[in-house]
């Protein structure tokens, strides 16, 4: 418990940033995540459900924009705090997805790109351990 408590104060900097960075006032962006093309995925960065096409490359240059400017304070949030930047990504990603509307997707520790709805496991346990898993039928194609 007291490492759960621990882990999300350590995580506050970054998701504060990390949220203004993936926000682009109905942008590119959030156009794309809304229409299922992109999604947040596991390990604390957006992707592409489907590989992009050659119509998508300026999408993917604000993709990867947005990616380096999240790894730079997962970097800075890890160092702050004796933490390894996987895991303030892997909070992050417990944070951006927990607040991923339905009907959008997102990317589960197994890498499989799924819907999420209702029955979407997104928490933290009691244990610390950071579970981010679809519901059984909503993998996407």
């Amino acid at each position: 418990m007291k490492r759960t408590i621990f882990t999300a104060i350590l995580v506050a900097g970054a998701l504060i940033a990390t949220s203004a960075v993936a926000i682009d006032n109905n942008g590119p962006v959030d156009k794309a995540m809304a229409q299922g093309v992109i999604g947040e995925q596991a390990d604390g960065y957006l992707g592409f459900v489907r590989p992009p096409t050659a119509a998508q490359a300026d999408l993917q240059r604000r993709i990867n924009e947005i990616n380096i400017r999240r790894r730079g304070v997962f970097n800075d949030a890890a160092k702050a705090n004796g933490e390894t930047e996987d895991r303030v990504a892997l909070l992050s990603a417990l944070r951006q997805i927990t607040k991923t509307p339905n009907g959008e997707y997102f990317q589960d520790t197994t890498k499989t790109w799924c819907m999420k709805t209702p029955d979407s496991q997104v928490m933290q346990t009691e244990n610390d351990v950071v579970v981010i898993r679809c519901a059984p039928a909503t993998k996407a194609n």
